[in-house]
């Protein structure tokens, strides 16, 4: 592919969501001057991500022309799949893997299982 075709084996890339605005980087920047005193302090904290994952192709690398873009197209998953995962300063985990919109009900599981 490299002699015939002209391509390179490229990373794949997809596109950031947007994370990285100024704005995020100054509230990442205020979480965390406020949360060093309170681990400082041995405060038990818990933190607690939703997130979802529709797809299903995972590839890394792609083959690409020279000096090219390695986009791919991506193949939804459905239904998409809910991930509720926790973890606090103790080492303690607590997971949670749905199909179903994550709302309130299934929040309010999910913490209630922390305690217990």
């Amino acid at each position: 592919m490299k002699g015939s075709c002209h391509l390179s084996f490229v990373k794949a890339k997809k596109l950031a969501p947007g994370t990285n605005t100024e704005k995020s980087r100054v509230l990442r920047q205020q979480y965390a001057l406020m949360m060093l005193p309170l681990l400082e302090n041995k405060t038990r904290i818990i933190n607690i991500d939703e997130t979802w994952l529709n797809e299903s192709s995972f590839i890394r690398k792609t083959w690409a022309p020279r000096n090219g873009l390695g986009n791919v197209s991506l193949n939804s998953v459905m239904p998409r799949l809910y991930i509720i995962a926790a973890l606090d300063t103790d080492g303690h985990v607590w997971f949670s893997l749905n199909h179903a919109n994550t709302d309130s009900n299934i929040m309010a599981t999910f913490l209630y299982h922390l305690k217990h």
